[in-house]
C-alpha cells in the first residue's frame, strides 16, 4: 500500500496558494502523474521556480471545476459544521 494511504489523506492540506503536484495529489488521493496529465490536458498554467513546478489553486478552480469541488468537499468533511 502506498505510504500516503496510511493516513487520512485529507488530514493535512495546509492553506497555500501554490502546491507541488505531489502535495496536491496526496491531498486528493490521486496519482501525481495522472494529476499532472489532467492539469496539462485542462490547460492549467503552472508556476515554475527553478526546477520545481507548482499548481495554483486558482487554476484548478477555473480549469478543473470537478476537482475543485472535490477539494472543497474534502475540506467540508475535514471540518464538519463549517460552511
Amino acid at each position: 500500500m502506498p505510504p500516503h494511504r496510511d493516513r487520512n489523506v485529507y488530514a493535512g492540506l495546509p492553506v497555500k496558494a501554490l502546491y507541488t503536484f505531489k502535495e496536491l495529489a496526496e491531498a486528493v488521493d490521486f496519482p501525481p502523474g495522472k494529476l499532472r496529465r489532467l492539469a496539462k490536458l485542462s490547460g492549467v498554467e503552472l508556476v515554475r521556480s527553478g526546477r520545481a513546478m507548482f499548481v495554483p489553486l486558482s487554476e484548478i478552480e477555473e480549469k478543473i471545476p470537478r476537482l475543485w469541488k472535490s477539494i472543497l468537499a474534502a475540506e467540508r468533511a475535514r471540518h464538519p459544521g463549517s460552511r
